[in-house]
């Protein structure tokens, strides 16, 4: 069967595979064709993320799916939740280092990890129930700012 793997950016390719290739396979074929290492992909059906070691008959993929494909930053790698993650359970750097530094002006050490550990938590949450339209526009707005009525006056 013939599967369609369209990038939020970029030109979609076709890969040819059987109902019963692992998500994996799929990943390798995309790597072929589009020049995005495997580790930095993370294929979607219907708003939903595929895992490398489950078949395609397993999220019920038939002839002529459309995929999704996210491709990730070099370096991030997922943990059990599948979202991208650094080596430690709280985010260094940018915001959450800032983050870290105010709530530790304000609570104990223990209580200021509790709160970022939630807050994170909570981000992430809503990450997940971004719906894939969501991420296009959001993607399209963040490169290019002028199109699609963004209003850009908190930019003045």
């Amino acid at each position: 069967m013939i599967l369609t793997v369209k990038p939020l950016q970029g030109k979609e390719c076709n890969v040819q595979v059987t109902e019963d290739e692992k998500v994996s396979t799929v990943k390798e074929l995309v790597s072929e064709r589009l020049n995005i290492p495997a580790n930095q992909q993370r294929l979607l059906y219907k708003g939903k993320a595929l895992a490398d070691e489950h078949k395609l008959s397993d999220y019920s993929i038939g002839p002529e799916a459309k995929l999704n494909l996210v491709v990730r930053p070099a370096g991030e790698r997922t943990g059990a939740t599948g979202m991208a993650s650094s080596s430690s359970s709280i985010p260094q750097g940018g915001v959450w280092q800032t983050l870290s530094t105010i709530l530790a002006k304000h609570f104990s050490p223990s209580d200021a990890a509790k709160v970022q550990e939630q807050l994170i938590k909570d981000y992430e949450r809503s990450l997940r129930q971004l719906s894939l339209d969501d991420i296009e526009r959001l993607a399209g707005r963040l490169l290019d700012p002028d199109s699609d009525g963004m209003d850009s006056s908190y930019m003045d």
